[in-house]
């Protein structure tokens, strides 16, 4: 097998691996060449001037007078060095390259020591004003000290034995240390009053250096030429090319433009790049595909497999979901969005067997297709959250009334109850302290209302049915910790009342039949399926209503449910009427849970019923996409 033919098997083989994409790509026109690249990277050489403290000491370099003068001659050097006139730091931080610029690439912050100039300057010493003593510590000056054995007084106490009298006598002598005078020559000094100053060691002077000090800082600017026949992009040039090169032919001071503008210490270095070209022929599409390296194990793959995937990717959100679905489950364009997604690299754009326009064009079309569907999951909510706010508030009217007919009693006695148009006064006297929650201390309240924001906070996040945003779990929990003390409180006392009043069950039956019933006119409207019967199905639904009323009030007179005296309806009436003023007492109520009925429950069916869609796509970075993910 030549070496065109181990190539081109090489490329069919982890093209298909990496797109997914059987085509037979044909390679023809090989050419080895040596192509020159030119690099522009370096280091920033930061030079500055460094002080050393010599005490006594005098170190060795140039003698430049006082340490001030000293310093002054250092910077004055080190600027010839920053402004390149001095060579020594350039030619020292070529010795620090190496032949193998991958590894050169890799260094950072360089230490450059110190260069062999030294400027060495003296002051006066500080302890002894440049005369080199000091004045002794032990005779302060004097040369003198009072004698020990006498303390200064030139006589010393001794005691005698009279053995004529038999006694010991007690007198003063002159003292034999310091014959009587009462000091001494100082022993520190030697009587000069004086002693060497331990500072200077006696030479008056302190000693200071200044060397000039470099560092080698990598900067994180760079850039590339090539005059070469391939325009290797600088992306691959960046994360590959580098490691490819194996030897450096010259290095040059260059001048850059930008934050290291005016800097002379920028290295440009110019590198052979061994790389072996074809013309790569994919259905009659041709490119240049290179491949680089000394064991050419790197390779720039040209785009060539860019109308393989677009023949494919254009057709996604055209539209057609069996084109989408092919489309998304396509590995190269399934590697691309994902790779977007997660913002991660893949060999599939790093090594370019899909060019960057082709790319971006993928990303486009997909995002064609997200805009689609997220229009289709709203497609018609509006008309069926209102018909399920109709819904849901007749339900709850119905509940209402039969609970009114069942329990008159108690409804009659709503108005002393606190509604929703109270509560919110109570929330606020909640919050202020006014009082405390089932005994407790006022301010016992906060805890329980944080306590309560927080089991809703991770209620929602673990059981709502998608993700939503942290700012929108916020605001449905304190929704709920707003109204459900006011739901809870409500169904408690509500309940603890209704045992207290016997039901009435006839009432509900006879009253209850007149609303309930107009149930079957919608429903006799709604069920056929065909516009022409529905006229027909909305009379049949009013004849059976009508005979469900006559019904009742045969069954009245049966067992006389309500007074056979006056007219049968006027009674029924009746009862109606403190059901009505229950409803209407409870209106807010009624209304705030209907709208939040229909609104969650349509939008839930709704996304159900879209998520169901897009998980047809066999497609994860589509759900994450449509933050369908949960």
């Amino acid at each position: 097998m030549s070496k065109l033919e181990q190539f081109q098997d090489f490329i069919r083989r982890n093209g298909k691996k990496i797109t997914g994409e059987d085509v037979p790509v044909v390679l023809s026109n090989e050419e080895a060449k040596y192509p020159q690249l030119k690099f522009t990277f370096g280091w920033r050489i930061e030079i500055g001037v460094a002080s050393h403290e010599h005490g006594p000491h005098c170190p060795s370099g140039v003698n430049c007078g006082r340490s001030a003068s000293a310093s002054d001659a250092a910077h004055k050097s080190a600027q010839d060095y920053v402004s390149g006139r001095n060579p020594l730091f350039n030619s020292r931080f070529k010795e620090e390259l190496s032949s193998d610029v991958s590894k050169n690439f890799i260094i950072k912050n360089t230490d450059l020591r110190s260069a062999p100039d030294t400027f060495v300057g003296s002051d006066p010493c500080h302890s002894c004003n440049g005369s080199g003593q000091d004045t002794c510590y032990s005779c302060h000056g004097n040369g003198k000290s009072s004698c020990s054995s006498c303390n200064g007084s030139g006589r010393v106490s001794v005691s005698k034995f009279d053995s004529y009298n038999n006694r010991t006598v007690y007198t003063t002598e002159s003292c034999s240390s310091c014959y009587g005078r009462g000091t001494q020559t100082c022993s520190t000094c030697g009587g000069c009053g004086n002693i060497t100053c331990s500072t200077c060691n006696g030479g008056g002077n302190l000693y200071y250096s200044y060397t000039i000090d470099g560092d080698a800082k990598r900067s994180t600017q760079w850039a590339f030429e090539s005059n070469d026949y391939h325009q290797w992009t600088s992306d691959y040039v960046k994360k590959t090319g580098l490691s490819l090169i194996h030897g450096m032919t010259e290095v040059t001071e260059v001048d850059v433009e930008g934050d290291l503008d005016g800097c002379t210490f920028i290295y440009a270095f110019t590198a052979k790049l061994p790389t072996l070209q074809f013309t790569a022929t994919v259905d009659k599409v041709d490119t240049k595909m290179c491949f680089a390296g000394s064991q050419n194990r790197t390779h720039d793959a040209g785009g060539v497999y860019d109308p393989a995937v677009w023949s494919i990717a254009k057709k996604l959100g055209s539209g057609h979901q069996a084109q989408d679905k092919t489309a998304l489950n396509t590995a190269a364009i399934k590697d691309i969005l994902e790779a977007n997604a997660t913002n991660t690299s893949i060999a599939l754009l790093d090594e370019n067997w899909i060019s960057p326009a082709i790319k971006d064009a993928v990303i486009s079309n997909y995002q064609t297709l997200v805009t689609q569907l997220k229009k289709q999951s709203v497609k018609g909510i509006a008309p069926k959250m209102i018909s399920g706010l109709v819904k849901y508030g007749y339900l709850l009217f119905m509940v209402g009334l039969l609970l009114a007919l069942i329990f008159p009693d108690f409804a009659e006695q709503t108005d002393q109850r606190m509604g929703l148009t109270q509560y919110v006064i109570w929330f606020v006297s909640l919050l202020c302290a006014d009082f405390g929650l089932f005994g407790l201390p006022p301010f016992a309240n906060y805890a329980i209302v944080l306590g309560l924001f927080l089991i809703s906070y991770h209620s929602i996040k673990k059981w709502y049915w998608k993700r939503i945003s942290k700012a929108k779990t916020i605001i449905l929990a304190l929704a709920v910790t707003f109204f459900f003390p006011h739901i809870g409180f409500s169904v408690y006392y509500n309940a603890l009342e209704l045992v207290q009043h016997s039901p009435k069950l006839g009432n509900a039956l006879l009253s209850g039949s007149i609303f309930a019933g107009i149930y079957l006119l919608i429903y006799g409207f709604k069920r056929p399926n065909k516009w022409y019967l529905k006229p027909l199905g909305l009379i049949l639904a009013f004849v059976v209503y009508l005979a469900i009323q006559i019904g009742m009030s045969m069954l009245n007179d049966a067992v006389e449910i309500v007074s056979k005296d006056g007219n049968y309806f006027d009674h029924v009436f009746g009862l109606i009427t403190p059901a009505i003023d229950f409803i209407a007492l409870n209106i807010a109520e009624l209304v705030v849970l209907s709208v939040c009925l229909s609104y969650f429950m349509t939008r839930r069916a709704f996304w159900l019923k879209a998520k169901t869609a897009v998980a047809d796509y066999d497609s994860p970075v589509l759900l994450k996409s449509m933050n369908m993910e949960k």
